[in-house]
C-alpha cells in the first residue's frame, strides 16, 4: 500500500487548537502594536504598582499585561540604587537587622509625592529651601480650601492657611488601608488571560507570550511590592525646644504652622519609606526591573512578528489595562493622600483667609504666630521672617517694618495716624504716600486678625 511521505518540515509545524485560520489571516495591513504600547502611560501604570504597597490585598490584583513596561523597569532600576539598610533609618535596630527600606517618591512622582516648599520658622530660626512630602500633601489641601475674603486695597491676592497641629508624641502611620478593590479591578485581569487564551487558541504563539510575559512581569512586581509596609521617621527635637511655629510656602499661597516642634518637625522633615524585611529585597528590585525592561524589549521585536489579528489582541489588552491605570489614579489619588495625611498627623484645624495683598498677608501672619502666651514677637527674628516674604533695602519698606515690628514686639494694636507717615526721615511726598498706603496694610491685617481669632 503507498503511503504518501509526510515532508519533515510538516511533522514539527505547531498545531492549532482551531481548524480555522485566525481572522485576518490573509491580510496584508499590518500593525505596528509595538510603537503604540510606547506611547501609552507609563508613568500612570508606575504609580499604580506603587498603591499596590499602600492597599491592603491590592498587591494581588496587578496580574495583566500594561504598557509602559520600560518606563517601570528604569524607574526600578533607581530603586535598586535607593536601598538603605535599616540602621541607617533605625540606630536601635542593631547591625545584624536584615530590614532594608525604598523611598517611595521614586514610584510616585507622577502623583506629586515629592519635596515640598520653603519652610522658615519664626520662633526657631530655621530655614529649609524644601521640606518632606506631608508638607508637600499639606500645601495641596490648603491650595484646595476656600477661604475667608478680608476686604482692603488690592492688587495680588494671596491665600493664608492657619494651620493647628494635634499634638502627638508617637507620629506613627498606619501602614495599611483597609479599602475593598473596587470591582472594575478583575476587568484589566480578565482582558489580558482572555486576549492571551484567544491568541493561543488560534497559534498567534507571538502575541500569546508577550501578552503572558506582561502578565507575569507586572504581577510579580506587584507582588514584591506589596510585600512590605509603610514606615515613617522624623528627627525627634531637643528637649525644651521652642514652638515650632513658622510659615510653609511662597508666591501667592502662604500656610502658618502652629504646633509644638515635634509634630513641625514630622511635617516638614518627616519622611516615608517602603520597609521590607527581607534582606534580598536589593536582588528583587533588580529582578522585577530586569523582567520589566526585557519585556519592553521582546514587545518591540516579537509583536511585529505576529499577525494583524494577534496584534490586535495584544493592543486591546494593554489599552483596557492604560484606561483602567488612568480611572484608578483619578479615583484613587485624594483619597490616598488623604488617608496618608490623615494617618499622621490626625485632623488639624485649618483656617483660611484671602488677603488683598502681600503686605497685609504678611503682617496677619505674624499677628497669628504671636498669640502664643509669654512668648512676645523677637524684632530680630520678626526683621527676618518679613525681609524673607517683602521687599529689603528700600527706604520707606524699612522704616515700615521697624514701625510694624515694634508694636508687634510690644503687644501695640496697629493702628496708626499722620504721625506716623509724616516723617522727618521721609521728605519727599510720594515716600510719605507710600509709607501711608503699607500702614493702612497693616491696618486691615489686624482688622482681619481681630475679627478672625
Amino acid at each position: 500500500m503507498y503511503v504518501p511521505e509526510i515532508p519533515e518540515t510538516d511533522q514539527f509545524r505547531p498545531c492549532s487548537l482551531l481548524t480555522d485560520s485566525s481572522p485576518l489571516s490573509n491580510t496584508t495591513f499590518m500593525l505596528n502594536s509595538s510603537g503604540v504600547a510606547g506611547l501609552l502611560g507609563g508613568e500612570e501604570a508606575m504609580s499604580t504598582v506603587a498603591l499596590a504597597q499602600i492597599y491592603n490585598k491590592r498587591k494581588w490584583l496587578g496580574w495583566y499585561n500594561t504598557p509602559g513596561s520600560y518606563i517601570i523597569g528604569k524607574r526600578f532600576q533607581r530603586l535598586a540604587r535607593s536601598v538603605i539598610s535599616d540602621p541607617h533609618v533605625n540606630p536601635g535596630s542593631g547591625a545584624r537587622s536584615g530590614a532594608v527600606h525604598i523611598d517611595p517618591a521614586l514610584l510616585l512622582q507622577h502623583d506629586g509625592w515629592s519635596k515640598g516648599p520653603v519652610f522658615k520658622g519664626i520662633y526657631s530660626g530655621t530655614s529649609m529651601h524644601e521640606t518632606g512630602p506631608l508638607a508637600s500633601l499639606l500645601m495641596k489641601k490648603c491650595i484646595r480650601m476656600f477661604g475667608t475674603k478680608v476686604e482692603g486695597r488690592k492688587t495680588q491676592p494671596v491665600n493664608v492657611t492657619i494651620v493647628e497641629l494635634e499634638p502627638n508624641p508617637n507620629l506613627q502611620p498606619q501602614t495599611r488601608f483597609h479599602h475593598s478593590p473596587p470591582l472594575c479591578a478583575i476587568i484589566p485581569i480578565a482582558v489580558s488571560l482572555l486576549t492571551c487564551a484567544i491568541c493561543g487558541l488560534y497559534s498567534e504563539w507571538y502575541a500569546f507570550s508577550m501578552i503572558l510575559l506582561g502578565i507575569l512581569a507586572r504581577g510579580l512586581t506587584c507582588v514584591f511590592i506589596g510585600s512590605g509596609k509603610l514606615a515613617f521617621d522624623h528627627p525627634k527635637p531637643a528637649d525644651g525646644s521652642p514652638p515650632g511655629d513658622g510659615i510653609l510656602g511662597c508666591d501667592h499661597d502662604l500656610v502658618l504652622l502652629k504646633g509644638d516642634e515635634n509634630v513641625v518637625s514630622a511635617v516638614t522633615r518627616g519622611r516615608f519609606f517602603f520597609s521590607f524585611q527581607s534582606k534580598h529585597a536589593c536582588r528583587m528590585v533588580e529582578l522585577c526591573s530586569f523582567l520589566l525592561i526585557a519585556q519592553a524589549i521582546a514587545q518591540l521585536i516579537c509583536v511585529p512578528q505576529s499577525n494583524l489579528f494577534g496584534q490586535l489582541m495584544f493592543v486591546f489588552s494593554i489599552t483596557i489595562s492604560w484606561v483602567y491605570n488612568l480611572w484608578f489614579l483619578s479615583y484613587d489619588k485624594v483619597e490616598v493622600r488623604e488617608e496618608i495625611f490623615r494617618s499622621v498627623l490626625g485632623s488639624p484645624k485649618l483656617r483660611k483667609f484671602v488677603f488683598p495683598n502681600r503686605s497685609s498677608a504678611i503682617v496677619s501672619l505674624l499677628l497669628f504666630s504671636s498669640d502664643n502666651e509669654g512668648l512676645p514677637g523677637d524684632p530680630k527674628k520678626l526683621k527676618k521672617i518679613m525681609d524673607g516674604f517683602l521687599p529689603s533695602g528700600a527706604l520707606v519698606w524699612e522704616i515700615w517694618k521697624g514701625i510694624v515690628i515694634e508694636h508687634l514686639s510690644n503687644g501695640w494694636p496697629l493702628r496708626f495716624n499722620d504721625t506716623h507717615w509724616n516723617r522727618q526721615d521721609l521728605p519727599s511726598i510720594s515716600d510719605r504716600s507710600l509709607l501711608q498706603t503699607l500702614l493702612q496694610d497693616a491696618e486691615t491685617a489686624y482688622a482681619g486678625f481681630g475679627n478672625n481669632e
